[in-house]
C-alpha cells in the first residue's frame, strides 16, 4: 500500500490551474538563465589580460544593465569574480568604477529611453578613468601605471560594444537563425574570456582551458568551415596570448589548425577531429623541428572526446548561424542564367507565333477592295444568268455591246444605292430602247441588288471581325514580347542586402525561409519573403515593412495590403518601392428625369506598376440601351488593362466590338484617366468624353481633348494629354449630361471650373454631391439626360 505522503507531489501539480503550470517552465528558464548570467559574470570579472588589465566585468555588466538585464546578481558576481583572483587596490578601484557606472545608469541611462550604446561605452570609459586616476595617485603617481589605466579604460569602451553584441545574441528571448560575421566574432572573444576566467585547473597534467580553447575551434570549424575555423582559432590564441606569457607560435598553430579542420568538415567529426589533430604535427615541426609540443596531443584528444559527445542535432543547429551567402556559386548563377535563356526564348518563341498569326488575319481582312470586285463580279453573273439568258439578244448586249451594258447597270446600282430601289423611270433611256425586258427589269435588279448588297456587307463585317482577331493577336504577342523582355532585362540580385535583411529580421525574431532582392533597370528595387505565417496577426505590416524601409533606404510596401494567406502555413510577401500618392474616389450619378437606370457607366481599381484607373462611359441615348453599351465598354477597358495590354490596343479592340455588335449605329464614350501614383502623373485619354477638371490648391485645370466616341469610325485616332499631380488635387470627371446642365449659366466649361473653385471640401464624394446638386438647380431639379460626376482625391501619405 502507497503512504499518502508519497502522492503529495503528484496531488499538488493535478491540483494546478493551466496558467499555473504554464508558469512553471517559464519560471524554471527564468531561473536557470539566472544562474547562468550569475556564472558568466563571475568567469568575466576573472579574466585579466597582462597581469593587470581586467575591465571585461565591468564592461559586461554595463552591457546587461543597458539591455535591463543582469542588476544587482550581476553585480555582485563580478565583484567576486575579481574579489577571487586577489584583493589589491586596483581591485577596490574597478570595485569603484562598477559604483560609478551603477550610478551614471541609475540616474541617467534608466530614465532615457534613448541611451544609446556609445554612452554606456562612455560611461564605463569615464568610470575606469576616474578610478585609474584615483588609485594611481593613492598608491604614489606613476607615469607607466596611468598609460595602462588609460589603456584599460580603452579597452572597456570597446569592450561594451562587444558584449551588447553578445548580449543581444544570448540573453534576448528571440529565436535567432542567422548571426553576422561580427556577430560570431564578438561571440568568439566572449567564450575566449570566459575560458580565461577558468581557474588553471590541470587534469593528468593537462589544461583544461586549452581543452575547452580546443573544443571552441573543432565546434566552429565543423560549423563554419575553414573560414570561420581559422578565425576562431587566431582569436582564441590571441586572447590566450594576451592573458599570459605572448606565445605567436600558440596563435599561428590554433589557425592554421582551425584552417584545416574546417576544411575537411564535410567529412563529419571524424574528419574535422584527424585534420585538427595532423594540422597540428604539421605545425610543430613546421615551427621548432624538435620534441617540444606546441598543444599537447593528450589536450586535442580530451576535447576531440567531448566533441564527440555533443549531439548531431545541437552541431546540426549550430551550422545555421554560420550562413554567410555573400555570393552565390558560380554554377548558380549559371544555372539560373541558363534557365533566363531559355524561358525568355520560349516567350519570343510564343509572341512570334502570335504575331504570325495576326499577319495571316490581316492579310485576310485587306482584301475588302478584292471582295468588292468579286461581289461586283457575281452581281453582273446573276444579271446575265436570271434576267438575260433567254433574250435573244443576249450575245448582242454582253458581247458586242458591253460597255454600254456595263455602264447602265452601274448607273441603276448607283440610284438603287441611294434610293434603296430602282423604278421603271430610272432606268437609261438607251438602255431602255435596246432591252427587249424593260418592263420586269426593275423588280429583278431590286432583287439581284438586295442580294448583292446583303452579300457584300456580311463579307465586309467578317474582313472587320479577321481584323479584330488580327488586332487582337497582335495585342497578345505584345504582352508576350514585353513580358520576355521584362524577365531578358539586367536584373541583379543583391545579395549583400539579402543578408542584411535576412539578419535584421532575425534579430527582430521573424523567422524567414528565403529572402530575394532584384534591382531592375533604372533603379526599381523589389524584395519577395519566404516566411512562415503568422496567422493573420500582420506581421508583415508591423514589423517586416519598417525593417526592409529601413534596409533598403527608401519606404517599402507590400504590393497588396490584404491579407492573402491567413490559414495557411506559409507566406511570401512581395514588396515593391511605395507610392509616392494615395487615392480615394467619390461617385455621384442620376438617371434621366422618367428613368430609373442611368446609361453612364464608370469603374475606378487598381493596375499593375502603381497605377490607378479612373473610366466614364456615356452609352448613346440613355436608360437601360446606354447602360449596356456603356457597360460593354468599361468591363472591356478593365480586363485589357489589367491583363497588360496597351492602350491603343485595348481602344481600338473595343472600338472594334461596338461596331460589330450590331446592325443599328452604337457608339459610346470613353474618358479614362490613368493616374501612376509611383510617379506622381495623370494620363487623360478621351475618346468623345467631355472635359475634365483638375482642382489644386490655388487653381482648377481644364482638361478637353474634342474627339468622336467609339462605335462611329473604324480608325480611333488616340492621343493622350499628360499633367503632373500634386498633393491634395481633385480630379473630377463628369459625362455631357452635367456640363449640359451647366452651360445653363453661359459657357458649361468655365461655369463648372468656377463652382469647383469655390468649393472647399476634400471629401471626394461629397465634392461629387455638390457638383451633382448644383447641375440639379439649374434644370430646376428635372434631369434632361443621364449624369454622373466622378472625383478621385491624391494626397500623399504621411
Amino acid at each position: 500500500m502507497i503512504h499518502k505522503d508519497v502522492l503529495l507531489p503528484f496531488s499538488w501539480w493535478m491540483n494546478r490551474s493551466k496558467a499555473e503550470k504554464k508558469q512553471l517552465p517559464n519560471a524554471i528558464r527564468f531561473l536557470i538563465q539566472e544562474l547562468l548570467t550569475v556564472l558568466a559574470c563571475f568567469l568575466i570579472g576573472r579574466a585579466v589580460l597582462f597581469d593587470r588589465i581586467s575591465p571585461f566585468g565591468i564592461a559586461l555588466y554595463a552591457a546587461l544593465l543597458s539591455k535591463r538585464k543582469g542588476g544587482m546578481p550581476a553585480f555582485l558576481a563580478v565583484t567576486a569574480g575579481m574579489i577571487s583572483l586577489q584583493f589589491e587596490p586596483r581591485t577596490g578601484g574597478a570595485f569603484l568604477a562598477m559604483l560609478m557606472v551603477t550610478g551614471i545608469w541609475s540616474l541617467f541611462g534608466n530614465k532615457s529611453p534613448g541611451w544609446s550604446i556609445f554612452k554606456t561605452a562612455a560611461s564605463v570609459f569615464l568610470s575606469l578613468l576616474a578610478s585609474n586616476t584615483l588609485v594611481n595617485f593613492l598608491s604614489g603617481y606613476l607615469a607607466y601605471e596611468m598609460l595602462m589605466g588609460i589603456l584599460e579604460s580603452f579597452i572597456g569602451f570597446v569592450m561594451v560594444f562587444i558584449f551588447t553584441r553578445t548580449v543581444n545574441v544570448i540573453w534576448e528571448q528571440k529565436k535567432r537563425q542567422v548571426l553576422s560575421g561580427e556577430e560570431i566574432i564578438c561571440l568568439c572573444i566572449f567564450f575566449s574570456l570566459l575560458i580565461i576566467g577558468f581557474w588553471d585547473i590541470n587534469i593528468l597534467s593537462f589544461s583544461v582551458r586549452n581543452i575547452f580553447t580546443i573544443l571552441l575551434i573543432l565546434i566552429a570549424a565543423h560549423a563554419g568551415g575553414a573560414g570561420l575555423g581559422a578565425a576562431i582559432g587566431i582569436t582564441a590564441g590571441f586572447m590566450l596570448s594576451l592573458a599570459s606569457a605572448p606565445d605567436p607560435a600558440l596563435m599561428g598553430n590554433l589557425a592554421v589548425c582551425g584552417l584545416l579542420a574546417g576544411t575537411f568538415k564535410e567529412l563529419g567529426k571524424p574528419g574535422t577531429s584527424v585534420a585538427f589533430f595532423l594540422a597540428n604535427i604539421i605545425m610543430n615541426y613546421y615551427i621548432n623541428r624538435s620534441t617540444y609540443i606546441i598543444l599537447p596531443f593528450g589536450e586535442i584528444a580530451g576535447a576531440v572526446l567531448v566533441f564527440a559527445l555533443i549531439p548531431q542535432s545541437a552541431v546540426s543547429y549550430l551550422k545555421q548561424f554560420s550562413y554567410t551567402g555573400v555570393l552565390r556559386s558560380e554554377e548558380q548563377q549559371h544555372y539560373g542564367k541558363r534557365v533566363q535563356e531559355l524561358t525568355v526564348g520560349r516567350l519570343q518563341e510564343f509572341a512570334q507565333v502570335f504575331k504570325h498569326l495576326s499577319k495571316v488575319f490581316g492579310r485576310l481582312s485587306n482584301r475588302s477592295t478584292l471582295a468588292r470586285q468579286e461581289a461586283l463580279s457575281n452581281l453582273f453573273d446573276m444579271v446575265e444568268i436570271q434576267i438575260c439568258k433567254s433574250c435573244p439578244l443576249s450575245r448582242s448586249c454582253w458581247d458586242r455591246d458591253f460597255t454600254q451594258t456595263y455602264t447602265g447597270i452601274m448607273e441603276m446600282l448607283s440610284i438603287y444605292e441611294e434610293k434603296g430601289g430602282i423604278e421603271r423611270k430610272d432606268i437609261p433611256g438607251s438602255f431602255a430602247k435596246r432591252c427587249l425586258n424593260a418592263q420586269n427589269l426593275p423588280d429583278n435588279l431590286n432583287l439581284i441588288f438586295h442580294t448583292y448588297r446583303n452579300n457584300l456587307k456580311w463579307q465586309l463585317r467578317t474582313n472587320d471581325f479577321r481584323q479584330l482577331v488580327a488586332d487582337q493577336l497582335e495585342g497578345v504577342g505584345q504582352v508576350v514580347t514585353e513580358l520576355a523582355a521584362e524577365l531578358d532585362m539586367d536584373i541583379r540580385f543583391r545579395t549583400g542586402m539579402e543578408d542584411t535583411i535576412r539578419l535584421e529580421l532575425d534579430k527582430n525574431g521573424v523567422l524567414v525561409k528565403e529572402v530575394l532582392v532584384l534591382e531592375k533597370p533604372g533603379g526599381k528595387t523589389e524584395v519577395s519573403i519566404h516566411k512562415p505565417a503568422c496567422g493573420g496577426n500582420r506581421e508583415c505590416l508591423k514589423v517586416i515593412e519598417p525593417i526592409i524601409s529601413k534596409v533598403m533606404g527608401k519606404p517599402m510596401s507590400r504590393q497588396f495590403r490584404e491579407c492573402i494567406r491567413a490559414g495557411k502555413p506559409v507566406c511570401t510577401l512581395h514588396l515593391s518601392e511605395s507610392r509616392q500618392f494615395e487615392i480615394v474616389t467619390g461617385v455621384e450619378r442620376q438617371p434621366k428625369k422618367d428613368s430609373t437606370i442611368c446609361g453612364d457607366c464608370y469603374s475606378f481599381a487598381t493596375v499593375k506598376d502603381g497605377k490607378f484607373m479612373l473610366a466614364l462611359s456615356d452609352g448613346m441615348g440613355s436608360g437601360a440601351r446606354a447602360a449596356e453599351e456603356s457597360s460593354a465598354v468599361i468591363s472591356l477597358l478593365e480586363n485589357f488593362l489589367e491583363a497588360g495590354f496597351d492602350q491603343s490596343i485595348a481602344i481600338k479592340t473595343i472600338n472594334s466590338i461596338l461596331m460589330l455588335r450590331s446592325r443599328e449605329e452604337m457608339y459610346a464614350t470613353a474618358d479614362l484617366c490613368i493616374l501612376d501614383l509611383v510617379e506622381g502623373s495623370a494620363e487623360f485619354i478621351k475618346i468623345g468624353g467631355v472635359s475634365s477638371f483638375i482642382r489644386r490648391r490655388d487653381k482648377v485645370d481644364i482638361i478637353r481633348q474634342p474627339a468622336l466616341p467609339m462605335g462611329i469610325l473604324e480608325d480611333v485616332q488616340l492621343e493622350t494629354i499628360t499633367m503632373p499631380i500634386q498633393d491634395e488635387d481633385m480630379i473630377i470627371m463628369v459625362t455631357d449630361g452635367v456640363l449640359d446642365a451647366f452651360s445653363a449659366a453661359g459657357d458649361g466649361e468655365q461655369a463648372l471650373a468656377a463652382f469647383i473653385q469655390t468649393l472647399e471640401t476634400v471629401n471626394p464624394q461629397e465634392l461629387s454631391e455638390l457638383i451633382m446638386e448644383e447641375a440639379l438647380f439649374h434644370l430646376d431639379g428635372e434631369a434632361k439626360d443621364d449624369m454622373t460626376v466622378m472625383t478621385g482625391r491624391v494626397w500623399e501619405p504621411y
